[in-house]
């Protein structure tokens, strides 16, 4: 049976400034960018402890495809990303210019916020109690 859910793919206008974005801004780490033989570069961006999970990078092929940057999941967001402070995520993040859609809120076990990332991919940032 399937064990856990691994990589998954996001349209990016530009390779470049994507990857700024994601490790400059957010903090993620390039974990493989390199050009393959049939031209096409691959980009893959996560986290080195966890280096199965992550985002494929890709820029779009056409003009149906790169009217979907930003909008691959409709009004919904497209990640939760985890913290175990998101008061202080957000206001670093706010610091370096991320785009929130209103402030941290509270409820039972969590706290999160949806933010934007430079294309207008919603995002959720949120901080879970611990079970135990």
């Amino acid at each position: 049976m399937i064990t856990e859910i691994g990589r998954t793919t996001l349209l990016v206008d530009d390779y470049d400034d994507a990857i700024e974005f994601y490790t400059d801004t957010l903090g993620f780490e390039v974990l493989y960018d390199d050009e393959l033989e049939d031209g096409y570069r691959a980009v893959h961006i996560g986290r080195s402890e966890r280096s199965s999970v992550g985002i494929w990078l890709m820029e779009p092929v056409g003009e149906d495809e790169r009217a979907l940057v930003g909008q691959q999941t409709g009004d919904q967001p497209a990640f939760v990303f985890y913290t175990d402070d998101c008061r202080g995520t957000y206001e670093t993040l706010s610091d370096r210019g991320v785009t929130f859609l209103g402030e941290p809120t509270s409820d039972e076990g969590s706290v999160h916020v949806h933010f934007e990332d430079l294309y207008g991919t919603k995002i959720v940032l949120a901080e879970v109690a611990d079970s135990a």
